[in-house]
């Protein structure tokens, strides 16, 4: 697979390429196509709660976060390509002897991308998560499995990007980037934490 263009596929073609034996897609891509899905299903609880009279107060709040989650699920596609292709490039430096490539601008710029894509579908799963933990209270009870079946997929979908940051933190040459690649893991896993403990609380 060569630059990848993930939202274009159906689903059996996505699953199809991400069993085959190549880079890409891979652990990123499918982490972000389940944000994708975390945001859809947050869409789909506020589309049967809208009209509702029950509901009526809360309704500029509703279609305000679906603006958020239809803005993430576009988003989180987008990243999904924005992830395969940061690890095709660097995929593509690993044939070169470590001594060699360390001395490659392009192969700093690699690790870097392939680190800074992971953190973004990180962030916004994170806003993802956010954006769900509000909504139990004012959305219909018909609809609660979903919303915490979204939850669920939004943390999933962090909790697998930072994986891949991780993983490629010990190619950072500077202490000080690798510090705060270390700093950047543990806020946002904690962070996610808290969401998926205060969504639970409230369902």
């Amino acid at each position: 697979m060569t630059q990848a263009q993930i939202a274009k596929m159906t689903v059996d073609e996505f699953v199809t390429a991400l069993a085959a034996k190549q880079p890409v897609p891979g652990g990123g891509a499918a982490a972000a196509c389940i944000l994708a899905q975390a945001s859809a299903l947050g869409s789909m609880v506020i589309a049967y709660t809208l009209g509702k009279p029950k509901f009526a107060q809360h309704q500029s709040r509703l279609e305000n976060l679906d603006m958020i989650f239809t803005g993430a699920r576009i988003d989180a596609l987008d990243l999904a390509d924005r992830d395969a292709n940061a690890y095709l490039a660097l995929n593509s430096l690993w044939k070169i002897p470590a001594d060699q490539r360390s001395a490659l601008p392009e192969w700093h710029a690699a690790v870097s991308e392939a680190i800074a894509a992971p953190s973004a579908i990180a962030d916004l799963s994170l806003a993802v998560l956010a954006a769900l933990a509000t909504m139990s209270k004012i959305t219909s009870a018909q609809l609660a499995s979903d919303l915490r079946i979204a939850q669920l997929f939004a943390h999933t979908a962090m909790e697998s990007a930072l994986l891949n940051v991780q993983v490629n933190l010990p190619q950072v040459s500077d202490t000080a980037a690798r510090i705060a690649g270390e700093t950047f893991l543990t806020a946002r896993r904690s962070e996610g934490a808290r969401f998926v403990s205060l969504s639970s609380t409230h369902s």
